[in-house]
């Protein structure tokens, strides 16, 4: 399945503990011919490692082991090499499977816990925060929905909007000597802005305004959405009859926008926490915080891994954190006595306590070692 699918209840469902093992396979991918007629190669290889990795493991015993590497390759055999998109994500355990591919860079890796790694499709579902694109011409507005790459007019709720006005055949009018907009335009964006306001109605979803520069101008000065409208905006016009393919395209440099309004908000969000002493920087400050319930909203580097343990401290019995590098690191993973990925730990219990987590390119929290938290209290 795609990360389209993903809900919270089977997010949440995939968070929960299983017995041991719980294998978490993860593959980059290729859309396009001819990088992704090698990516049945990578997965057989991939599979081959998981299953290497169960025979070696001396806490697994036999019967689970073949349950397992059974329903790897059942996870393996629901996809279709023909439409990968960006990542491979496989779950298995001996009595279950799951399989998704994601719109997300993914790295490759092979991890037995009792819990599978579902950073991955967080950061893939975020990806495909849906939104909206109102297209705007001087008689007709139509609406677009947009997922990730994919996108489709919406033809219910009222929409396509289409001016009946006596000045349907005529030119626009010109306001202060450059083109302008019409009275009949301005009665055509009211229509609009109410079906608009009603298709929104108890969402956050942001909207892209689409258009030549004077309709745009028009609908931000008299809409009564101004809270959920985008600071991006398409410049453009004609594009009435593209088809969802063509519309998806025109709207690239919109979800590129989009993306980075997104993170620009969650580093405000960052530094209100922090002027409010309410802010944890690095695995360090962030891990105790976060398993206690008290994240809010955790923004982390899309590339970050941090293994690491916990251990004890003699004198006092308090519980930290010890963050493991190098070849010793992987040494402890394969022994059991660390967890591969601590950041995968931090999200799920962030998760798990209702907060936000944000996903930002690499070195974007530099000073914070690429991981921060905004505290409840």
């Amino acid at each position: 399945m795609t990360t389209a699918a993903l809900s919270p209840e089977l997010l949440a469902e995939l968070r929960r503990p299983r017995a041991y093992p719980a294998v978490s396979l993860t593959l980059p991918t290729h859309r396009h011919r001819p990088e992704n007629q090698q990516d049945h190669i990578r997965l057989r290889n991939v599979l081959a490692e998981a299953e290497k990795r169960l025979a070696a493991d001396p806490e697994v015993g036999r019967e689970a082991r073949i349950k397992t590497v059974d329903r790897l390759k059942a996870a393996a055999a629901e996809l279709d090499p023909e439409h990968f998109l960006d990542g491979l994500v496989l779950y298995a355990s001996a009595d279950e499977h799951y399989a998704f591919t994601v719109q997300a860079p993914v790295s490759e890796r092979v991890v037995l816990a009792t819990t599978y790694l579902t950073r991955n499709l967080v950061a893939a579902a975020e990806r495909l925060t849906p939104y909206w694109a109102l297209v705007l011409s001087e008689h007709e507005v139509h609406l677009w929905h947009g997922r990730g790459d994919e996108a489709h007019e919406v033809r219910d709720g009222g929409f396509p909007i289409t001016s009946a006005g006596p000045e349907r055949d005529g030119p626009p009018t010109r306001e202060g000597g450059g083109l302008g907009v019409s009275e009949d335009f301005r009665r055509l964006l009211n229509e609009a802005d109410e079906q608009l306001a009603r298709a929104l109605a108890g969402r956050e979803d942001k909207v892209v305004p689409v258009g030549l520069r004077p309709q745009v101008k028009a609908f931000r000065e008299s809409t009564r959405n101004g809270a959920h409208l985008a600071r991006t905006e398409l410049e453009v016009g004609g594009v009435n009859e593209a088809t969802p393919g063509q519309f998806a395209e025109i709207l690239a440099p919109a979800r590129t926008a989009l993306a980075a309004e997104a993170t620009a908000a969650a580093l405000r969000a960052l530094d209100d926490a922090r002027s409010g002493k309410r802010y944890s920087g690095g695995i360090q400050e962030v891990w105790t915080p976060a398993r206690a319930g008290r994240g809010a909203l955790l923004v982390v580097e899309e590339g970050l891994r941090v293994t690491g343990r916990l251990v004890t401290v003699d004198r006092t019995g308090e519980i930290v954190l010890q963050v493991l590098t190098g070849p010793h690191a992987e040494d402890a993973v394969l022994a059991g006595r660390a967890e591969d990925d601590i950041v995968d730990t931090v999200v799920e219990a962030t998760l798990e306590a209702d907060g936000k987590v944000v996903f930002v390119p690499d070195d974007t929290l530099k000073e914070a070692g690429g991981i921060a938290l905004a505290l409840r209290y």
